[in-house]
C-alpha cells in the first residue's frame, strides 16, 4: 500500500512540475516584444484585405490596452486576472490576424478546377 502512495505522490509532482512548465513557456511569449510584434502582424493583414482598416484600428486600440500588462507580465508582478485579460486578448488578436492565412492562394478544388480539364466546358 505505501507504494501506491509514493507512486501517487510522484504522479501529482510530475503534473504540478509540467503544468508550471507549460505556464511558463506561454508566459514568456506574453512579452512586451511579442505584443509589439502584434501590431506588424495587425497592419500586414489589412494590407492583404484580411481585415478592414478599421478592424486594424480597434485592433491596435486594444492592444495598446494590454501593453502594460504584457511589461508586469515580464517584470513578474502580474496578477492572475491580469494575465488572463492579457493573454486573451492576445489569442484574439492572433486569431483576427490570422483568419484567412490558410486560405489566401488560389481557389482550387480539385486537380485543375476550372482550367483545361472542366468537365462544364
Amino acid at each position: 500500500m505505501p507504494n501506491i502512495k509514493k507512486m501517487i505522490v510522484i504522479g501529482a509532482t510530475a503534473l504540478t512540475i509540467g503544468a508550471g512548465a507549460a505556464m511558463s513557456a506561454q508566459a514568456q511569449q506574453l512579452t512586451t516584444s511579442y505584443v509589439d510584434s502584434l501590431n506588424w502582424k495587425i497592419t500586414d493583414a489589412a494590407r492583404n484585405n484580411r481585415i478592414s482598416w478599421n478592424e486594424a484600428r480597434q485592433l491596435r486600440t486594444e492592444l495598446r490596452s494590454v501593453h502594460d500588462l504584457a511589461w508586469r507580465n515580464e517584470t513578474g508582478r502580474i496578477s492572475r486576472w491580469e494575465y488572463r485579460r492579457l493573454a486573451d486578448t492576445v489569442h484574439r488578436i492572433e486569431a483576427r490576424t490570422t483568419r484567412y492565412a490558410y486560405n489566401d492562394g488560389p481557389r482550387r478544388y480539385g486537380y485543375d478546377y476550372g482550367g483545361r480539364h472542366d468537365w462544364r466546358r
